[in-house]
Formats: structure tokens, sequence, C-alpha cells
């Protein structure tokens, strides 16, 4: 496995609260856990969904180890005493060729920061890295009902389609650097 990517950014929420976004590491496994029992229900079920009581420790080991290429996950986290604590993770998960542009993505940022921009942060920081391993499409499906996670995609500015299927929402997000001004 490669080593994780010299990505380490600090932001501050619209709290005030300053958040470091790196990439995520094996070690981050058991972090993962927590974040995952700091999730309301309706956070885990848009997420994954489906109902989830818990994040498996395997579960968690496979979120955790990445190749930092075709599959890539950033964390959001606050350092608490001596501790790092995980309050946010941005992911994907490249297609195989001739698909090997689009990746599926997803993000989930713990309740008790949400609408505070991180999220918004996380996607400016996968795309940007997407984007150097040849990514150009985001893919993601969302539950028809998360109008949450629909207004947060048109608000981010990148050109996407939409397709309703079965109840969920079939998204796909453009990320050509040409069509969004604040990929550079």
């Amino acid at each position: 496995m490669e080593e994780p990517p010299l990505l380490s950014r600090r932001v501050t929420l619209s709290s005030g609260q300053a958040v470091r976004i790196r990439a995520v590491r094996p070690d981050d496994a058991d972090r993962l856990i927590d974040l995952f029992a700091h999730l309301s229900p309706e956070s885990i079920y848009y997420r994954f969904l489906e109902a989830r009581k818990e994040l498996t420790p395997s579960q968690a080991e496979a979120f955790a180890t990445v190749d930092y290429d075709r599959e890539m996950a950033l964390v959001a986290t606050l350092v608490e005493g001596d501790e790092e604590r995980v309050i946010g993770v941005a992911r994907y998960a490249a297609g195989e060729p001739p698909d090997q542009a689009v990746a599926e993505a997803a993000i989930v940022v713990e309740d008790a920061f949400q609408s505070q921009g991180l999220g918004t942060e996380l996607l400016r920081e996968l795309v940007q890295v997407a984007l150097q391993h040849g990514i150009r499409t985001f893919a993601a499906t969302v539950h028809q009902s998360n109008a949450r996670i629909l207004h947060f995609i048109e608000k981010s500015g990148y050109p996407t389609r939409k397709r309703l299927d079965s109840g969920v929402w079939e998204v796909r997000v453009d990320l050509n650097s040409s069509a969004h001004p604040d990929v550079s």
C-alpha cells in the first residue's frame, strides 16, 4: 500500500472551530467507528442507504485503508487533548476501465458539525485530489427524501445530471476544472 499523500489543511468552520483535513490512514479505523457512533440514525441512513447499528472493526479497517489513487478518503479532524477525533469523511472509489474517470463519491459529517461549511471544504479538497488522479465525474446515489444533500450538490456549483430510479437519485457531478471557478 502506498503512503498517504502529504495533504493537510486547516479550515475554520462558520462556528469558529478550527478543523484539519488530511488523508485517511489505516490507524483511523477506531476514529471512524467513533464518528459512526456520533451520527444520528438519519445521517447513517442517508450515508449508507440502510439502517445500521454499528460500523464493525472490519468495515472501519476497509474504509481506513485506501490506495490514495483510484480510491481516496479525506478526514476532517479535531484535536481533543492528546487525541484526534474524526468529525467528517469524504471519499471516492473510481470505476474500472472504461469508466476509470468516474468515481462513486460520498461525504458524511457528524451531525453536530453540519451546516458549518465542513462538507463544502471536504468536497473542495476531494475534487482537487480526484482531478489529479484523472477522475472527471463523481457519481452518487442519493435517497429521494434527502433534500439537504441534493441542495448541497446543487449549491456546489458543479454541473450535475440527476435521474430518479426506484426512490433514489442517481447523480453525476462534472468535475471538469473549466466548468467550476473554485477548481484550479
